[in-house]
């Protein structure tokens, strides 16, 4: 990273948002994980936005991989597809568990 903005390495604009991205998300995920820790409101919230955001990614990816052989003419990664969703699975779990106990808190209101 740090290459990078000294500018000794230079990034295609791709890999550049990426690292951004990351920039942005990790001291969040730190921060959320750590209030969340606590067991205080705000890391409820930042718990349940960092799961989605995380979800979505990995749901992005599974979409890529179906519309891959329709758009670019290449077979269906099956090995890719099969390795992602489960890797997704870290992700898909916690947040059905965490939806699930918002809205079983909020029925019992």
């Amino acid at each position: 990273m740090m290459s990078t903005f000294t500018g000794q390495v230079t990034l295609n604009r791709p890999e550049l948002g990426v690292l951004f991205a990351d920039l942005l998300t990790i001291p969040i995920r730190i921060i959320g994980g750590i209030v969340l820790w606590r067991r205080k409101a705000f890391g409820y919230i930042t718990g349940a936005g960092l799961l989605f955001q995380a979800s979505m990614l990995f749901v992005g990816l599974l979409v890529f991989f179906i519309l891959q052989p329709s758009l670019a003419g290449v077979p269906f990664p099956v090995e890719d597809f099969v390795v992602i969703f489960i890797m997704g699975l870290i992700c898909f779990v916690p947040f059905g568990l965490f939806v699930r106990g918002v809205l079983f808190a909020g029925s019992r209101i």
